[in-house]
């Protein structure tokens, strides 16, 4: 799956931010992905996602727990996403994660 990260400002921690679009179900998905930061600077370890499809646009929290991923329960939560969508926005996560180790400068 392909993806493109998106940098911060130069001289700070590069939280993890990308983009990736990928087919399920013959529906082709857009996704922007971000590593959730509390109001005190520190990383959540879940991730904001802005879903985007022909069928609409989501705006949803994604929780791992232990190895799987599932959506959050927050109120912008626009219906129901899919467990299978969330396994595949789940594993592009740990790809870019892998690919891509937290750099602070």
């Amino acid at each position: 799956m392909d993806f493109q990260l998106v940098s911060g400002r130069p001289g700070v921690t590069d939280y993890l931010v990308f983009t990736t679009s990928f087919m399920h179900n013959n529906i082709f998905y857009k996704a922007a992905l971000a590593e959730t930061i509390s109001w005190e600077g520190l990383l959540t370890g879940s991730y904001d996602v802005l879903l985007q499809s022909g069928k609409g646009t989501q705006r949803l929290t994604l929780i791992q727990e232990g190895n799987r991923w599932r959506a959050g329960d927050e109120i912008e939560q626009i219906g129901v996403i899919q467990q299978e969508v969330v396994d595949i926005l789940g594993e592009v996560i740990n790809e870019v994660a892998r690919k891509v180790p937290l750099v602070e400068n």
